[in-house]
């Protein structure tokens, strides 16, 4: 009996106590690593309910909870509020498509990043900034003149051994460009022992940040946030957004953007020679676009000497294969024995010719002309034959220029649609084409082409 009636007591004491329970927060961290487990509960019961208790906080604030996780890893405070969730939704929402192509380029980007962050021992997030300042195009340009993958100005650029040639801009060099921006992430870690006012610092500059900590009398991010202007205090929600959709892209149903040039493996050449890049598309059977993509700091159509540049691998290893052959190929194409999209024509000089005159008719230089030609001087005598070496599908006046020509002189007021119209059979766009006109602008006393009636 008296069994019985203590039953009946515990029984009631066990309910409420399991009511009182579901009204008690408890952390995933309280449930691992308390020593009070009850003797019967296995590893696999910790889990589950471990399982459930994160679920649950999915559920409350999933975007919060997964950036708690990102702040764990990482010596940056990747901190959640209002104004990073407006940016979270900006990049979730109509700027999707930026993630699906940022994941596409990062597979290219990212191991240079991290490879260079890990020996200047920075935080490997950092490697999300280059999204932000440049959305991994290393031809970026701002409209204060910043460029490149990590926007360095021209002078922040030099300080950091970035050179800028007629050839060549360094700032737009992936690894050498990265490298700098490394240098100047220590810098200013080394004066604001803050991550976030290093971001701060690196969009507005580090003495605009030191006077707004003076003026506001703290050096805490968020606190300076109202007092900044709209672009730095919007930069560090900005690149926490970039750092949460670029690691949970997958769960929004976010897929990689493959870029149409294909980036997985690459390789280099050193120039031995002066080469123009007409002639790297024909011995390495490379377009173009994928030559200027992988080489973003040339400038020029021209790869000077001692070059590095960056081609797929096999086509790399083709050319090395063959070197020899190959330099041999680039010196006949300098000497112009051997044509790549152009053909040789011989001009007869004709009355009233001079160099500058049969230059532009032929869309050329005139110093090109005297060096195919070993002029000495720019005198000219009427049948002189001049080499002439023209690009193939550019009209050009060679054929037609001298007797079967006439000059006509601009007229106030004359436009290329009058002067098309005295013609039968001439249009604007073959008077644009015979005198090399880059606009329909026409100045009184300037002399023309036209052919004769």
């Amino acid at each position: 009996m008296r069994k019985i009636i203590f039953i009946i007591l515990f029984i009631p004491c066990i309910a409420i106590a399991n009511e009182d329970s579901l009204t008690v927060p408890v952390s995933v961290n309280s449930i691992i690593t308390t020593d009070s487990i009850v003797d019967n509960s296995s590893a696999q019961n910790i889990e589950e309910i471990e399982n459930e208790e994160i679920s649950t906080l999915k559920k409350e604030n999933i975007v919060a909870w997964r950036l708690q996780q990102l702040n764990k890893k990482t010596p940056m405070n990747l901190a959640y509020n209002e104004k990073v969730q407006t940016f979270i939704d900006s990049y979730l929402g109509r700027n999707k498509r930026l993630i699906s192509k940022m994941k596409g380029l990062a597979p290219y980007y990212f191991p240079l990043f991290e490879q260079q962050l890990e020996q200047y021992d920075l935080p490997l997030e950092l490697k999300y900034l280059a999204i932000v300042e440049s959305a991994l195009n290393p031809k970026a340009r701002s409209h204060s003149g910043a460029t490149g993958l990590w926007q360095f100005m021209f002078p922040t650029g030099k300080q950091y051994g970035l050179e800028v040639t007629s050839y060549m801009d360094e700032r737009q060099d992936p690894l050498k460009s990265t490298m700098a921006a490394c240098e100047y992430f220590i810098k200013l870690y080394d004066t604001f022992g803050d991550w976030n006012l290093v971001l701060a610092a690196y969009n507005g500059g580090p003495g605009y940040i030191q006077r707004k900590i003076a003026s506001v009398g703290t050096s805490d991010f968020w606190e300076l946030y109202p007092h900044l202007r709209k672009e730095t205090r919007n930069y560090i929600p900005t690149f926490i957004a970039v750092n949460y959709v670029m690691n949970y892209a997958s769960e929004y149903s976010i897929n990689a953007e493959n870029p149409s040039i294909n980036l997985s493996k690459t390789d280099t050449i050193t120039l031995k020679n002066r080469v123009e890049l007409k002639t790297l598309t024909e011995l390495l059977c490379v377009n173009s676009e994928t030559i200027h993509y992988l080489n973003p700091s040339y400038k020029k159509e021209v790869y000077p000497k001692d070059a590095v540049l960056v081609f797929p691998k096999d086509a790399v290893n083709d050319f090395k294969l063959n070197e020899d052959a190959n330099y041999t190929f680039i010196d006949a194409v300098d000497k112009k024995e051997i044509l790549i999209d152009e053909e040789r024509i011989i001009y007869r000089v004709h009355k009233g010719d001079y160099l500058g005159r049969i230059a532009e008719a032929h869309n050329v230089h005139i110093f090109e002309i005297i060096e195919w030609n070993n002029l000495k001087s720019s005198n000219l005598d009427i049948g002189d034959k001049l080499v002439i070496y023209v690009k193939k599908g550019v009209e050009t006046a060679s054929v037609e220029l001298g007797s079967n020509k006439n000059e006509y002189t601009i007229q106030k007021g004359d436009t290329l649609w009058d002067i098309a119209q005295k013609y039968d059979g001439l249009s604007v766009w073959k008077i644009k084409s015979l005198n090399n006109l880059d606009s329909d602008n026409l100045k009184p006393g300037t002399k023309i082409i036209l052919p004769r009636s």
